[in-house]
């Protein structure tokens, strides 16, 4: 089995209470996006050179895997939710040119995975009849 890889992300952090920038002092305040540095405290997007990223919002998997293979810099986008208790990923920050590099591949494919995700649905519909069948039996 091989042993997977565990790479260290960069994760850039949506606030919930008031925040600043450790680096220019600049006041952010509430949903500021900063990312964590060690030895520095929390940087805004340009104090981390982050803010020539554009963000990508979760939702469309293939364009999500594409966006990040192209991308030399990418960061994960986090936010506290309150009424789950735990962090969630609104989506990801992702270079402009590896975004419509991934976007022009999905929809030079679209057309195949649509048929491909048309037979998984049929195949999974034939597997349930099956598993009701012997069910009842």
């Amino acid at each position: 089995m091989k042993k997977m890889e565990q790479t260290a992300e960069l994760k850039v952090f949506i606030t919930t209470t008031d925040a600043s920038c450790s680096e220019c002092g600049e006041r952010l305040g509430r949903g500021a996006w900063i990312t964590p540095v060690e030895n520095k405290g929390a940087l805004c997007l340009s104090c981390a050179d982050l803010d020539q990223l554009f963000f990508l919002p979760s939702g469309d998997a293939a364009l999500t895997r594409r966006a990040r293979k192209h991308s030399t810099l990418s960061a994960v986008v986090l936010k506290w939710s309150r009424v789950r208790k735990r962090c969630e990923r609104p989506g990801l920050l992702v270079q402009a040119e590896a975004l419509e590099q991934a976007e022009q591949e999905c929809l030079a494919d679209s057309a195949a995975r649509e048929r491909r995700r048309e037979r998984e649905a049929a195949r999974r519909e034939e597997l349930d009849h099956e598993y009701v069948a012997r069910f009842a039996a």
